[in-house]
Order: C-alpha cells, then structure tokens, then sequence
C-alpha cells in the first residue's frame, strides 16, 4: 500500500467538506493531505491506519485527524451499511476564525494535539450524531456555525486516546528547539545502526550527563527510549507500506537481534510484529 498525497478540489462555494457517506470504503487509499480532518462512523466496523497506529474500529469512534497526518479508514468486507460523516477543513480557515479570540483558547489546544491523531470513545462521541447529521444538512452561515459547535463541544471532552506514538508527536512539534531538532534529525536519518549518546551529545555540544538531562526535559524519556520506539514507528510503516518480512524490517530499523526487536514491538505496541502484520493483511486482502 503506497502512501499518497491527497489534494481536495474545494467547492468554490463553500468553505470546507462535509459529507455523509453511507457506501462502505474498501480501497487502500492510505493518505494525507493540508487539512484537518474529522471522521465519525456512526454504524459500520472496520480497521483504522492512523500514522504509526493500526486498530480495528467500531460505531461511534470519533477520530480527529490534524494535518498531514497519515489515515486510512477501510470497511469490514462484510459490512455493507456503514453510515459516516467526514469532515476536511483547512488551518487557514479556522486560524482566521478562531485566531486572538480567548474564548478559542481551548481549540486551538485541540488543533494541536490532533497532529497526533485523537480518538473519542463511544461514551463521548455517541453524544454528538445530531450534532454531525445537521453539519452534513447545514447551509450557508450554518454550516460553519455548526462546525464551531462541534469543535467547542470536542474541546471540552476529557476522555480521549492519542492515537500515534510520541516520536510523531516529538517529530513535528520540536521544530521550535533547533537543538532538540537537530538531535532528532539524527536520529531519524541513522535508526537504522547503533547510535552512542556520545554522538548525539556531541551533536548538541554538551557533556553526555547535560544532553541526558536537557533531552529528558524535553521529550518525557531518555534518548534511548525515543530511539527505540521511532524504531518500532518506522517497523509499523514498514509493515503497513512495504513487502518486506519481518527479518528484514528487524535488521532495517537497527534491532541487533530478532528477539529484542520482538521483545521491543510487544512493549510498545502491546502485540507482536507478526501479528500487527497478519491484522494488517486480514484487513487488507478480504475485500
């Protein structure tokens, strides 16, 4: 399944997409694109790729998408009903609206923490079907009210799941630390082999005992914590993007041996690799 850059052709008039889809999806169309997205099944089952994240997904599950953050939501072959709203509206629109307004505060917070993907459990989201079944009808002025309304509402839920590891969240939120940054990129572009913390204190001219703190600070973890779970991010991608075995993702991503790479996926992901592939693979090829 290749990764695909989605481009939205806008409706000139109207600000942003909203639509409530009743067919199921069974394609393999795993994407992104410039705007934040809400997906809300209101019946209907299936499997939902969210960045480094890979679950089976029930009705009611409200998904919050931020920008360019991979997703795929994919039907169960045997669902034929499976009634859902999707909504798509670009940072520029919600940014003229809710920019310097105090009384925003608290979506705009939401906006942020949606780069990770949030998930609503049905206790919450069932809440809101009325809520998105007027969006979807809603005209003119309206629509953009209501939009509002669900967002503020949203806002304000406690309840909620990130759905993608911390290294998405550290990835594209660090860019305001260059240091922070630079380490990162560094270890984005050498996962693959054995990085020494000397190396990456050196990166960041401080001692290793410095860099060990500030890094902590900064990340909630140790440099090696994040270096092992950006590792286990990019074996999801592997498996989810690519043909490879597990063999080869295990030597791919900077795992000395196949039992810590095991060892390693299970902690972090909460099952083995070889079954986050075969879930993948059920999912995929039952069409």
């Amino acid at each position: 399944m290749k990764l695909k850059y989605s481009i939205h052709n806008k409706n000139e008039q109207k600000s942003f997409y909203v639509k409530r889809k009743n067919t199921p999806y069974r394609g393999d169309d795993w994407h992104y694109h410039d705007e934040f997205e809400l997906y809300f099944p209101m019946t209907g089952s299936g499997i939902r790729i969210v960045g480094d994240s890979m679950e089976y997904y029930g009705s009611n599950e409200l998904v919050f998408c931020g920008t360019n953050l991979p997703h795929l939501f994919k039907t169960n072959s045997e669902d034929n009903d499976h009634d859902r709203v999707v909504v798509k509206f670009s940072k520029s629109l919600i940014w003229q609206i809710i920019d310097n307004v105090p009384e925003f505060v608290k979506i705009k917070q939401l906006l942020i923490k949606s780069s990770r993907g949030i998930l609503y459990p049905v206790s919450k989201s069932y809440s809101l079907v009325n809520d998105f079944i007027r969006l979807s009808e809603a005209n003119g002025a309206g629509r953009v009210i209501q939009l509002l309304n669900i967002l503020n509402k949203i806002s304000k839920m406690e309840d909620f799941r990130l759905l993608t590891s911390d290294s998405y969240k550290n990835i594209s939120e660090s860019r305001n630390d260059e240091r922070l940054q630079k380490v990162i990129n560094f270890i984005t572009e050498n996962f693959y082999r054995e990085i020494s913390l000397k190396e990456l204190a050196e990166i960041s001219f401080m001692t290793t005992n410095s860099f060990c703190r500030y890094f902590k600070e900064r990340t909630n973890k140790t440099a090696f914590e994040f270096i092992r779970e950006f590792r286990i991010s990019k074996a999801c991608q592997m498996i989810i993007n690519s043909n490879k075995t597990i063999s080869q993702i295990c030597d791919d991503t900077g795992f000395n041996s196949f039992s810590s790479f095991n060892r390693v996926f299970k902690s972090v992901k909460g099952i083995t690799a070889s079954e986050f592939k075969y879930m993948y693979q059920e999912i995929n090829f039952s069409n």
